[in-house]
């Protein structure tokens, strides 16, 4: 076990909380990942302490920002929805990797069909205060693509998702598109010469307002 997980369980066993912000900061990108990562696991793993986990991620996360590392690797719904009380303070949703992703770049780009996180983000923005959120949804990452054009281009969509998630995801691309007309420009050039299947074309054609047909044309012209 590292160091770093053995001094926060020490920490927390001891409820010596008030350490917590100060260890943190002094530990590396990569500790400070195992610490919040570990909070996550344990959370889940075990129900009953799944608040008080919870609760221990925000206390770090207020007086922190987020690491490279720790966005790069919040890839899941549950990690997301485990984060996200944290992750809205001190501007968590716009804090980027190396590759410039937020967290809901790497959530959508990373999605299980079964297990998708459109409902639940436009939850968030339909019923909570958080400018910061709408703002990630239209970040652009490296290569120019915001978070739903991520999951276009990049996630394992063997199907349609379903209905409820569908309609969310057509929601977020309206709140994306209002934000930031002109990001959608990137995702046409990223399909040109792409191996995609008839979802990923079915939400291209959506996503860049275009027919099916110009959709399919377009990724034919190399």
């Amino acid at each position: 076990m590292d160091l770093s997980i053995q001094l926060l369980n020490a920490r927390i066993a001891k409820h010596q909380l008030d350490e917590l912000d100060s260890d943190f900061k002094q530990l590396s990108p990569a500790q400070q990942t195992l610490q919040l990562n570990h909070l996550c696991e344990t959370a889940l793993r075990m129900d009953i302490k799944y608040d008080f986990m919870q609760n221990m991620a925000t206390r770090i996360l207020t007086t922190n920002t987020p690491p490279a590392p720790f966005i790069n690797q919040l890839t899941t719904t549950d990690a997301l929805t485990f984060f996200t009380p944290a992750l809205k303070e001190n501007k968590g949703f716009l804090a980027q990797d190396t590759q410039g992703n937020n967290v809901l770049h790497n959530v959508f780009k990373h999605a299980h069909a079964q297990k998708l996180a459109f409902n639940y983000v436009r939850s968030l923005v339909l019923f909570e205060s958080n400018d910061d959120l709408v703002k990630a949804l239209a970040q652009t990452n490296a290569r120019g693509l915001t978070p739903v054009a991520c999951y276009i281009a990049y996630a394992n969509k063997p199907n349609t998702p379903v209905k409820h998630e569908f309609s969310a995801l057509l929601a977020l691309m309206e709140i994306e598109q209002k934000q930031n007309p002109l990001a959608k420009q990137q995702l046409a050039s990223i399909l040109k010469g792409a191996n995609i299947n008839e979802t990923s074309i079915l939400l291209s054609a959506a996503y860049l307002q275009r027919s099916t047909a110009q959709i399919a044309h377009l990724i034919k012209a190399i």
